[in-house]
């Protein structure tokens, strides 16, 4: 007789029922645990029991080790993350790795649009909302089980107007509580954004329990802290990208690459595929300084030979200016010639006494100082108008004048 064949299937299968019981189902962003079941409002009053679970997460948002709230091994009774949403090609809502005390490429992102100046909408686009997760029981609730529940929650559409409640009146905080906690009575409405419907909280009223829990409860209530979906930052940096390979060359300790959001421009065919640098402007050799003593006697003869008449003299100071000591500039290797040569003023002519005169200019009497009376003869011999012999070094005039020489010999010999 042949031995029956046993078969490998009745292990296999069971095994994998078994597993498929003890499974987590995928809830958009949350990881429910096998057969709990996700709370939704509806519009009009509902009666809430919220009941704290036991906190497992280290880095939870809401922890405050000095008041001893959201420590691990402690109850709370709610579960604060953030998301980031319309993320990746399929846009996708994602929790924000800083819901886990970790960095978050996109965060990282956000923040240098900020600082570059980025426009309200981008900005609005990449924020992380706020949201809750809770563990609640829904009371006298048609077609719903009295058993534990998720729901999750934005912080704007609950939990905002469940602190304003408490602020009014504390003693209404303790509706957490197992054994002396309160029932939430509230009342939904329904808003609508753009084709999205959804139920706001607008009024929470605190009420007796009709019977309170014992302790035995604690088992039939989900850990909130292991129901949210973590992506790894080279998974969430891969799917902010819009790529579809999850390999990134990013280490959560490198800071994530500077991202262009735009799509980049094709260059012009004659151009090369490399961008070409900015070119710079030639510096040009800086010129060799002036002299600045030779400028300023070329100057200076010029604005005498431009004289047409010779000027007034001035009225004589009580004090004469003490005789300033002359620089000698050195000669240039040639004169500097006017365009139109002056009728009334001589040339100019070098200085110096070696210096000879030139052809048209009038010979100069050497001497003692004119007679008072004289006043004529000096105006005639000095052809700034100056007294010949005596005002020399007191005037401007004095360092152009052709002269120069005979006047302070003859000032120096009276």
């Amino acid at each position: 007789m042949a031995k029956k064949k046993v078969s490998k299937f009745r292990e296999q299968v069971a095994q994998d029922t078994t597993r498929q019981k003890n499974a987590e189902s995928n809830y958009g962003y949350l990881k429910l645990p096998k057969g709990l079941q996700v709370f939704q409002p509806e519009e009009g009053r509902v009666r809430l029991d919220i009941l704290p679970y036991l906190v497992t997460d280290d880095k939870h948002l809401d922890r405050d080790a000095d008041m001893n709230i959201a420590v691990p091994c402690e109850l709370w009774y709610k579960r604060p993350f953030k998301v980031h949403r319309n993320i990746g090609a399929e846009n996708d809502t994602v929790v924000c790795l800083t819901s886990f005390g970790q960095r978050c490429p996109i965060c990282e992102y956000l923040g240098k649009r900020r600082k570059e100046g980025a426009d309200q909408d981008e900005i609005k686009a990449l924020r992380p909302s706020q949201r809750n997760l809770y563990c609640v029981i829904p009371i006298g609730v048609k077609g719903t089980e009295e058993v534990p529940h998720v729901w999750d929650v934005s912080q704007y559409l609950f939990q905002n107007l469940l602190n304003e409640e408490l602020d009014e009146d504390m003693d209404n905080a303790v509706f957490p509580d197992i054994e002396e906690g309160l029932t939430l009575r509230i009342r939904f409405e329904q808003q609508q954004l753009g084709k999205n419907k959804f139920n706001e909280a607008k009024r929470i009223d605190f009420e007796e329990r009709t019977e309170q829990y014992d302790d035995s409860i604690l088992e039939d209530i989900p850990n909130l802290d292991v129901m949210l979906t973590q992506l790894s930052y080279e998974e969430m940096d891969a799917k902010f990208l819009q790529t579809e390979s999850m390999d990134s060359d990013i280490s959560p300790t490198k800071p994530a690459p500077e991202r262009e959001r735009k799509k980049v421009e094709k260059p012009d065919d004659n151009e090369d595929d490399a961008p070409q640098p900015a070119r710079r402007r030639k510096k040009l050799p800086a010129p060799d300084p002036p002299d600045e003593d030779e400028d300023e006697e070329l100057e200076k003869q010029l604005k005498a030979i431009k004289r047409k008449k010779v000027v007034e003299p001035e009225e004589e100071e009580d004090e004469p200016a003490p005789m300033r000591k002359r620089k000698r500039a050195p000669e240039p290797e040639e004169e500097l010639e006017p365009e139109e040569e002056p009728e009334d003023v001589p040339p100019a002519r070098k200085r110096g006494r070696n210096a000879a005169p030139e052809a048209e200019a009038a010979p100069v009497r050497k001497g003692k100082k004119p007679a008072a009376d004289d006043d004529e003869g000096e105006e005639e011999r000095c052809p700034h108008g100056h007294r010949f012999g005596i005002d020399c070094e007191k005037f401007d005039d004095c360092d152009v004048c052709v002269i120069w020489d005979d006047c302070i010999e003859a000032q120096e010999n009276n």
